[in-house]
């Protein structure tokens, strides 16, 4: 899926939205498309001209050199910088160390992370020997995350990655979407005409039929859902492709639906349109018809917190959470509803915004036209005075 792109200055932020072109070339440029180990730690980049949340200010950032959305499993972030003639993978760990790259055709955009049985988290990349715009001819491989090692693949594929997870489909209405076992690459589940495949969680496979939401790993059936609890129409559920990990959000009618945890089966929320978790309370915070409402162990809390339909939810990080009304961005807290100081009191510059944090909150950071990483290394006091 295409960036969602944040400018600001002083106080406010505006967006522009940034396209990753997929244009066909004659013949696919050389690459190399085999992971090759790094260990390399990328050096601190200068962030004064920026503004940055109060929760990595002290921390180190560093600049991989990525265009497309982030995703990472644990302490490993992967994305892609694009270029004219190919893609160029890498894997960085929360240190700043770019851990091992790959190369890819323009248009194989296509990627997630996911985890075999085991729980080792891996790295799925698609890719296309004879096309370079990645329509035709599809494989998947998949990589341990963190070594870049191969684990399976090519595995032929119907077309691009449709997400979420290892779901894959042609652009075809009629064709069949697939979802492959993160363990083996093998095809673990098919549509076909009794039900249809929704997504890939972690070795989780989501299905729907007539009249259930289903959910299998390692070929075992682990919860079900009757459609009819919920007036959920069979063929109106789609899902969302990127929810936060753990968790499975579908698009039950006009743009909303159920937030459901991937493991258990548990519905946290009937009817969300937008979810975010905050990684560091493992608290999930979700945006419907009612406003903000924020789930932790203890059951949900409504925020008394005023949304207008123009408010996008951000993300949420270290019990805080960032919301976006036009070009101005709030931040409240996340027990109390009320407004929060995010961000330094003086200050100007491009406004950083949180998006993908770890547990430790360590993690990503949208700052115009860059994507930045916050490492767990400290800025000297010497470099901040």
């Amino acid at each position: 899926m295409p960036r969602r792109r944040l400018f600001a200055t002083a106080i406010g932020l505006c967006t522009a939205l940034a396209l990753v072109g997929c244009t066909p070339g004659e013949e696919p440029p050389e690459l190399d498309r085999e992971p090759k180990q790094v260990g390399t730690e990328l050096e601190a980049v200068d962030g004064s001209d920026l503004q940055l949340p109060l929760i990595v200010e002290p921390l180190e950032l560093v600049e991989p050199g990525w265009d497309l959305d982030v995703k990472h499993l644990g302490e490993v972030f992967l994305s892609a910088g694009t270029g004219d003639e190919r893609l160029d993978f890498s894997a960085v760990d929360s240190n700043g160390t770019t851990l091992w790259q790959a190369q890819r055709p323009t248009g194989c955009t296509g990627f997630t992370v996911t985890a075999d049985g085991e729980g080792n988290p891996l790295a799925v990349l698609t890719d296309s020997a004879s096309d370079e715009s990645c329509s035709t001819e599809v494989t998947a491989s998949a990589y341990d995350l963190e070594s870049g090692e191969h684990k399976w693949g090519p595995t032929e594929v119907p077309g691009p990655m449709q997400g979420p997870g290892t779901v894959f489909s042609s652009d075809d209405d009629s064709a069949k979407a697939v979802a492959l076992d993160p363990d083996t690459g093998e095809v673990a589940s098919e549509e076909s005409s009794a039900s249809r495949v929704l997504g890939e969680y972690q070795g989780t496979i989501l299905r729907v039929d007539e009249d259930t939401l289903s959910a299998a790993k390692q070929g075992a059936n682990t919860w079900e859902v009757p459609l009819s609890e919920h007036d959920w129409n069979a063929g109106e559920l789609t899902a969302f492709p990127d929810p936060p990990e753990g968790l499975i959000h579908l698009n039950a009618k006009d743009g909303s639906g159920p937030v459901i945890d991937a493991t258990s089966g548990e519905i946290l929320d009937d009817s969300a349109s937008e979810v975010v978790q905050d990684a560091n309370s493992e608290m999930v915070i979700t945006r419907d018809a009612q406003g903000l409402t924020v789930i932790d162990a203890t059951g949900a809390n409504q925020l008394p917190v005023s949304l207008p339909e123009s408010v996008v939810l951000e993300a949420a990080v270290g019990g805080l959470i960032y919301l976006r009304e036009g070009e101005t961005l709030r931040v409240h807290n996340a027990a109390t509803g009320s407004i929060a100081r995010g961000y330094p009191a003086e200050g100007s510059g491009i406004v950083a915004v949180p998006d993908a944090f770890t547990s430790k909150g360590l993690g990503t950071l949208r700052a115009g036209d860059r994507t930045l990483l916050a490492t767990d290394r400290v800025v000297e006091e010497s470099a901040q005075g």
